[in-house]
């Protein structure tokens, strides 16, 4: 469970292999819309790249999530200079059948005033976990 940032739970899923592995997740509502904020910390069987799919299926299934009405989104916590830590933002996006994700890409969030509001629910006490 190391490298998961303290602003976001701990859970437990199974990767791709099904062996289980720990990853950062938070759940965010505003309306009738959820933000799913995942991180996989410094676990390397845990890498979002390699388990996307097999990740949120089990977080849709496990939340009763709309798929249609779920954004997923990635914290990559990159080493700049010193100890400074800065925070990446990756918005992925699949093509669902069910609760089945398919044909899964990702893009990073290149927008200040995304990054800015991401960060902002990140710190945020207020949000489903």
């Amino acid at each position: 469970m190391t490298g998961i940032p303290a602003s976001l739970s701990p859970i437990q899923l199974h990767n791709r292999l099904n062996r289980p592995v720990w990853i950062g997740f938070k759940l965010s509502r505003r309306g009738k819309r959820q933000l799913v904020l995942l991180s996989a910390g410094n676990e390397s069987g845990a890498q979002l790249s390699k388990n996307f799919e097999t990740f949120v299926g089990q977080i849709v299934r496990e939340f009763k999530l709309d798929p249609q009405q779920t954004d997923f989104v990635e914290l990559r916590q990159e080493q700049r200079s010193g100890d400074i830590q800065a925070n990446c933002w990756y918005r992925w996006h699949a093509h669902w059948v069910g609760s089945a994700p398919m044909e899964c890409k990702v893009d990073p969030v290149t927008s200040e005033t995304a990054r800015s509001y991401l960060d902002q629910v990140l710190s945020r006490s207020d949000a489903a976990a």
